[in-house]
């Protein structure tokens, strides 16, 4: 067997179970099926984590692109969970929250997280506002930014120690309202190739940093198109990525966004995602950029605001004294919820199917 001895079971709400009374517990529970679907797949993955095959099938997320299936090492695995477990001081039955679907590899990696550092799991329901009342004190827990922010704005923000966020940028607007939390929060940059973060960037508190800082262990570079490169002791290849980066040292560097996102509109190429940032503080409403095919332009900027239908010249008014003429968007669209995925990301395909 190829496990690490480290892993000698877990303890799961607040009851430890050694390895082979873990596995038994994991069948026993999904042959009963009087679980929800959500925590019967959590036994799934850690009946599948502990079997005598080297590697697990992950899905990657597709909220940039096609969905595709990928081999992870559990080995690589472990050894991410190392450096985030050390990285954290995260100590033997400290409290650790898993509220992500376990169908993505930052539920995944709560698991192994929990199992290599001998954590106590909690199970929460996966969903945009997860459920933390009656949990107490929780040492270090996993969210994507629209979760963080549904508690906040229903004012439910759980006792947690240490949180990171990822899946996607943090807006400026949620950055702020995080400054008035005890929390120490992180944001991090990661993918399924990767096995979750590899990349973390405190945003509140004292002293919040600007750029992400890689972990220990991990190389950082980039392509002839600016495009992020990883490289890692526990991966067997350089990671080449999609997502543009300005790098401001051998291990920091600060996020642009994706280049297959480009807008290329009268010939001028625009970065939606940078454009986003800058017209959520203006409107301090969550939006999203897509470019639409146009004959005159090429592509043409689109802006989507999360709210309630309002007059579009109002939202154009707004914007008008902040950019120029050609980085103002040509149409104007509203949507009470935009389109998200099972890891609460945007999805931007989606997105641009419906408009």
């Amino acid at each position: 067997m190829i496990m690490h001895p480290e892993i000698e079971g877990l303890k799961l709400n607040h009851r430890f179970l050694p390895k082979n009374e873990l596995k038994t517990f994991c069948r026993e529970e999904i042959a009963e099926n009087k679980n929800p679907v959500w925590k019967l797949d959590i036994f799934r993955f850690i009946l599948d984590f502990l079997s005598d095959s080297e590697f697990i099938f992950q899905q990657t997320s597709g909220s940039t692109g096609i969905p595709k299936t990928i081999q992870l090492s559990k080995r690589a695995m472990l050894e991410s969970a190392k450096m985030t477990t050390d990285f954290f001081q995260l100590k033997k039955l400290d409290n650790a929250v898993l509220c992500l679907p376990i169908k993505y590899i930052a539920g995944k990696m709560m698991v192994v997280r929990a199992l290599f550092a001998e954590l106590n799991l909690i199970l929460i329901k996966p969903s945009g506002t997860p459920d933390f009342s009656n949990i107490g004190k929780i040492d270090f827990c996993a969210m994507v930014p629209m979760q963080a922010a549904n508690l906040l704005e229903q004012n439910k923000w759980p006792n947690i120690k240490t949180l990171i966020l990822g899946g996607a940028e943090t807006s400026p607007e949620l950055t702020e309202k995080l400054q008035s939390v005890k929390t120490k929060i992180f944001e991090t940059y990661g993918m399924a190739e990767t096995c979750s973060h590899i990349v973390l960037k405190k945003i509140n508190g004292k002293n919040p940093e600007e750029y992400f800082t890689a972990l220990p262990g991990i190389r950082i570079s980039h392509d002839n198109r600016e495009c992020l490169e990883i490289e890692a002791p526990f991966l067997n290849e350089k990671i080449i990525t999609n997502d543009i980066v300005e790098l401001v040292s051998e291990n920091k560097f600060r996020w642009i966004g994706r280049f297959d996102t480009i807008i290329n509109s009268g010939g001028i190429k625009i970065q939606p995602e940078i454009l986003e940032k800058k017209i959520t503080e203006i409107l301090q409403k969550p939006c999203i950029i897509i470019g639409k095919p146009d004959e005159l332009l090429g592509q043409k900027i689109v802006l989507i605001v999360e709210t309630e239908p309002e007059d579009p010249t109002i939202i154009l008014e707004k914007l008008t004294p902040f950019f120029d003429k050609k980085m103002l968007p040509k149409t104007i669209r509203f949507m009470r919820e935009l389109p998200r995925n099972k890891s609460f990301k945007i999805d931007r395909g989606e997105l641009k199917k419906i408009i």
